[in-house]
């Protein structure tokens, strides 16, 4: 089973799941040794003998699209959308909701262990709130795996931000 196996098994399944291959082309080697392992685990000898097993096992799609799912999270992991966030996107809807006399409200969606939407109340209350007062965050993260919303084993976020050099704040 090698990787461009792999690959073409994704462009064919990542579709009939909802996921476009775009997203999974930099994390794929994630997505492909789940996939290996689950094989494995069938005692199937390849991409081509899984699709055929989903292709009778319809219960299967479901145990591939876990697979599929990818749990990537880190502060301030894209530095360009927070950079954007903060000089262009949070001031602007700090105005409006300044304006409108009602707390700026966000939602961090797929947050995996919450490290994205921690990034966002970290900018917004060292580096916005002091220039917007009147106005709080609210702050939401959800994710599809009740497991990984923030709480990832139970395992302290704020060492991974130590992995990441900012600069600046982002």
């Amino acid at each position: 089973m090698t990787e461009i196996d792999c690959i073409a098994f994704l462009q064919w399944a990542l579709p009939k799941l909802g996921f476009k291959w775009a997203g999974y082309r930099k994390v794929r080697r994630q997505v492909c040794k789940r996939v290996h392992r689950r094989i494995r685990e069938l005692g199937l000898d390849g991409y081509g003998s899984y699709r055929a097993h989903l292709e009778t096992q319809t219960d299967e799609w479901g145990r591939l699209d876990k697979l599929c799912r990818i749990t990537i999270s880190r502060f301030f992991r894209d530095c360009g959308v927070f950079e954007a966030l903060a000089s262009e996107v949070l001031p602007e809807l700090a105005r409006i909701t300044q304006d409108e006399g009602r707390p700026l409200r966000a939602w961090s969606i797929g947050s995996a262990s919450g490290e994205e939407a921690y990034s966002l109340i970290i900018l917004w209350h060292l580096g916005l709130a002091t220039e917007w007062p009147r106005v709080a965050l609210e702050m939401v993260g959800t994710d599809t795996d009740p497991v990984d919303a923030g709480t990832r084993g139970g395992s302290p976020l704020l060492p991974g931000i130590a992995k990441r050099p900012t600069r600046g704040l982002v």
